[in-house]
């Protein structure tokens, strides 16, 4: 998710419909608090998400799908790390791998990403075959929401390598997947990624990469890209698409909804 780009000052990174009566079952009544499954669980966005949706009382249980066990423990504080702490091991790149993590889940924060030195074919199999993998086992275990974590930088046809090159490509063909998803869909599309404490930012949000052109200093804290992320789960619009960047001066936002409003497209 976004991208630290190696330039000195910029950074560029689901479907409802009859689900098994098991699914259901296991989901629970409608208004119980979500289970939120974090994809890319031990990753820098992603165990701030994992975290923070543990420590965010609106949320019911947090689950993880992660790829080493060794790093589950080292990063999420495991103990078995397995699922009985809501720990699953898995490839996005094999739907098979997310069926039992994605049992009772009603909602997926997405932070899995290619590496920048991947190639074009992994990097289509993680950006877009892993999106449409994770929302194809959420649709089928009756799940109603995902959060992708993509990238501002998509509107170049040519993006530099040092901005994404062609990474880029794939993450706005996996948004374009997910849009299309007959779910609630949020995707959050951040500047350059900073390792700052979340809320002490003045947060700030686009479309089309206007920000990059508009703040001297476009980066804004992963925590940051994580709070917001947790927040649209419960904000209520059924798509959202937006550029997520942070000033360098200004009070830090703590209305996290009213920043989601700003972010609808288009305005009145």
């Amino acid at each position: 998710c976004g991208f630290a780009m190696l330039r000195a000052t910029r950074g560029i990174i689901l479907l409802a419909g009859a689900a098994t009566a098991a699914a259901v079952e296991a989901r629970g009544p409608a208004d119980a608090k979500p289970v939120v499954l974090i994809t890319g669980g031990t990753g820098r966005l992603g165990s701030l998400l994992y975290n923070q949706s543990r420590a965010d009382d609106r949320v019911g249980s947090v689950k993880a799908l992660v790829t080493n066990t060794t790093a589950a423990r080292e990063t999420l504080g495991c103990d078995a790390c397995d699922a009985s702490e809501g720990i699953y091991l898995g490839d996005v790149t094999n739907i098979s791998t997310l069926e039992p993590a994605m049992v009772g889940v009603d909602a997926v924060l997405i932070a899995v990403g290619a590496s920048p030195d991947a190639t074009p074919e992994v990097a289509k199999a993680v950006e877009v075959g892993g999106v449409q993998n994770t929302a194809t086992a959420l649709y089928r275990a009756g799940g109603t929401q995902a959060v992708l974590c993509s990238s501002m930088g998509t509107t170049s046809p040519d993006p530099d390598p040092a901005e994404g090159g062609s990474i880029l490509f794939w993450k706005l063909n996996a948004e374009a997947s997910l849009l299309a998803a007959d779910l609630r869909v949020a995707v959050v599309k951040p500047c350059g990624l900073g390792t700052n404490e979340g809320g002490q930012r003045n947060l700030t949000v686009g479309q089309d990469d206007t920000l990059l052109d508009d703040l001297r200093v476009p980066i804004v804290p992963r925590a940051d890209v994580a709070r917001v992320m947790i927040e649209t789960l419960f904000h209520g619009a059924p798509k959202l698409r937006f550029d997520l960047c942070a000033t360098l001066t200004g009070a830090p936002t703590t209305d996290l909804s009213a920043l989601l409003d700003e972010a609808r497209y288009p305005t009145r």
